[in-house]
């Protein structure tokens, strides 16, 4: 499914970026960017699903459930091609925790805004912190560990760095540069950016009344298309909220 998704967009990409030097009227792009925007939100949901799904499968195991961390850190280590893009953990129900990068934390999640939902037995996905561990940007995926008598014993989780995601989702994109992307959570915070100076800023302070408006109307909105200009150039933008991350994607062309 993604790599069709990608050839689609590889075609649309052609399309759009070879052509004689006159822009596509922004209506046709509209039309055809919801390709882009599809893969877009196809590649990034799907990289947080993955994590997910497998902490899922170990939460079922004993050794999760024995909530001990010389038990638990090998089998959570096997899962190390995933912390290539982020700091990988276990936490007690007290927030303090192991990763299997550093070992024991100095740190303790007990006094982040998730945990009470992880406690609660909810699943987190696209929470936007800045990680204690390494104090990076990052986008949370955690989930609850049961005992054998139905409490939560634990958490597994993964702080997915929003710098290393964002370079690769726009390596699988390749993008000509007068395409952008972003996402956006409902604070708002930027999450993936193709920009990596936007990345965990809030776009109300980047003193760009007509960007503002722009947010301000996708945040009150499923999906769309909004048009504004930023650093100086008009930009048509496509927009939806995803039901799995939470995040609004947004994919868009810059208009010389």
């Amino acid at each position: 499914m993604r790599r069709g998704m990608l050839g689609a967009l590889l075609a649309l990409t052609a399309m759009l970026g070879c052509d004689d030097g006159t822009p596509s009227e922004p209506q046709n792009f509209v039309v055809e960017g919801r390709v882009a925007l599809a893969s877009l939100m196809a590649l990034s949901d799907g990289h947080l699903l993955t994590i997910a799904d497998h902490f899922q499968m170990l939460a079922n195991t004993d050794e999760a459930r024995s909530a001990d961390w010389e038990r638990i850190r090998g089998p959570l280590g096997s899962l190390e091609s995933l912390a290539a893009r982020g700091l990988i953990w276990f936490a007690l129900p007290d927030g303090s925790y192991w990763s299997v990068q550093d070992g024991p934390a100095a740190g303790n999640l007990s006094d982040r805004p998730y945990w009470p939902r992880l406690m609660a037995g909810q699943v987190v996905l696209g929470d936007l912190v800045a990680s204690k561990a390494t104090g990076k940007s990052s986008a949370i995926v955690a989930v609850p560990v049961h005992g054998a008598d139905g409490d939560i014993v634990g958490v597994l989780g993964s702080s997915v760095y929003l710098d290393s995601l964002s370079l690769q989702i726009k390596r699988e994109l390749d993008l000509p540069p007068n395409q952008i992307f972003f996402s956006i959570d409902a604070t708002p915070i930027g999450a993936l950016q193709d920009d990596p100076e936007q990345i965990f800023l809030d776009p109300y302070d980047l003193d760009e009344p007509d960007l503002e408006r722009a947010i301000r109307e996708m945040l009150t909105r499923q999906e769309g298309v909004v048009n504004y200009r930023f650093r100086g150039k008009p930009r048509t933008v496509l927009y939806k909220k995803s039901q799995v991350s939470g995040w609004w994607y947004a994919f868009g062309r810059v208009w010389d």
